[in-house]
């Protein structure tokens, strides 16, 4: 156990994988800030991978921010590859194990951070594991058996993402949704007549842009003249080929004077006030779904997949639409829905933000991380988190 005294302010170790501000690197901000906030005089020291964003970010939060050569799981290693590594691997895991050591409580956020996952087991307290993924195939595997030899209360962000581990049953957890800061009353920037759709998201295999296209294609033509479209997202290094793929379909469909590509923006604040409707159809289960939300915390609608987290946040029909994944039809039926109707929009946004306030305030997440830390600091076993209060989450 920890050598923790009674009182005593606790300490935390906080170990991330990247260095960047999207999704999972935002979260770990706020579940950083979440710690700082409960604990204002905890000792707390961040782990990344570099100097990015998210460094000059987390500096404006704690003092104790380096940088550490972890062990981070790459799908290059699902192979014979990972033999090479072995002795890296065990070097780094020991590493981890006397750094952890140091500490009360570590909290790790995400899956891929292998050398301090494997470390945990040889450590006498359990640590925070927070699980962004949703992983298929082989990936599920490797995922979950490396969760089950953690020693390690787990975090879910969403109850997709727990039932995606579901011989892990046993394994003490409890689910956290994502939350994201209120925004202000962003006014609509939509001519009288035309309806704004907007997608936001890296472009990949699985984000969606091109069914969207697909979908915009099957409209009217005089449909498409009182639609406007915006693509914004940005690729991974060697990942420009989703980019040119995404612009010729645009080519090809003769979309161009519907859909305009931009930019990631870190703030894509401009970008809801822009909106009308987001849209979020991806291809493959979102482990929860932070466009979403975002969405309904500026009071717009949301077209969405109807599978992963999605369906824990969009209310259908009332919030926003879930159409049926992978299918262009569907998802230009729900386009059409709006340009029939210019109003649902504005009365689907004002419940989605009502729905946002009651569920995925930034505030709820934050007291939601900082009651599982508490979990951790009180010893509390598996049999006792049945009746554990942890607010704005559910226990698994």
């Amino acid at each position: 156990m920890s050598g923790r005294e009674s009182g005593a302010d606790p300490s935390f170790l906080c170990v991330h994988p990247h260095c960047e501000l999207y999704g999972s690197d935002r979260t770990f901000l706020q579940s950083v800030r979440a710690l700082k906030v409960r604990w204002p005089r905890a000792k707390i020291t961040v782990l990344l991978t570099g100097k990015g964003p998210l460094y000059e970010a987390m500096r404006e939060i704690v003092e104790d921010v380096r940088i550490d050569d972890m062990f981070v799981l790459r799908r290059s290693h699902f192979g014979p590859k990972l033999i090479f590594q072995l002795p890296r691997l065990a070097s780094r895991i020991w590493k981890a194990r006397r750094t952890m050591a140091r500490y009360d409580v570590t909290y790790l956020n995400t899956v891929v951070v292998l050398d301090y996952m494997l470390a945990s087991r040889l450590r006498r307290r359990p640590v925070l594991i927070h699980v962004h993924e949703l992983p298929t195939g082989i990936t599920a595997v490797v995922f979950s058996a490396l969760l089950w030899l953690a020693r390690a209360i787990l975090i879910y962000i969403s109850a997709a993402t727990r039932n995606s581990y579901g011989w892990l049953k046993r394994k003490p957890a409890v689910i956290v949704w994502n939350g994201t800061q209120a925004r202000a009353v962003l006014p609509r920037e939509s001519a009288p007549g035309i309806v704004n759709l907007l997608l936001i998201g890296r472009f990949n295999a699985w984000k969606g842009q091109p069914l969207l296209l697909d979908a915009l294609a099957l409209l009217e033509p005089a449909e498409r003249e009182r639609l406007r479209v915006r693509l914004v997202g940005s690729v991974y290094a060697g990942q420009e080929h989703f980019k040119v793929a995404i612009e010729e379909k645009i080519a090809a469909l003769d979309l161009s004077k519907t859909v305009e590509l931009l930019g990631f923006d870190p703030n894509p604040d401009r970008y809801y006030a822009w909106a009308d409707v987001v849209a979020v159809p991806s291809m493959e289960p979102e482990p929860f779904g932070l466009v979403a939300i975002e969405a309904m915390s500026a009071s717009r609608a949301v077209i969405a997949a109807d599978h992963g987290g999605l369906t824990e946040i969009v209310d259908d029909g009332v919030t926003g639409t879930l159409v049926t994944p992978g299918d262009a039809t569907a998802l230009r039926d729900a386009v059409r829905r709006y340009l029939a109707d210019p109003a649902l929009a504005s009365t689907q946004g004002a419940a989605g933000l009502a729905r946002f306030a009651a569920h995925f305030a930034e505030e709820r997440y934050m007291a939601g991380i900082a009651d599982a830390a508490q979990m951790v600091l009180d010893g509390a076993l598996p049999s006792d988190l049945a009746a554990a209060p942890v607010s704005a989450t559910s226990v698994a």
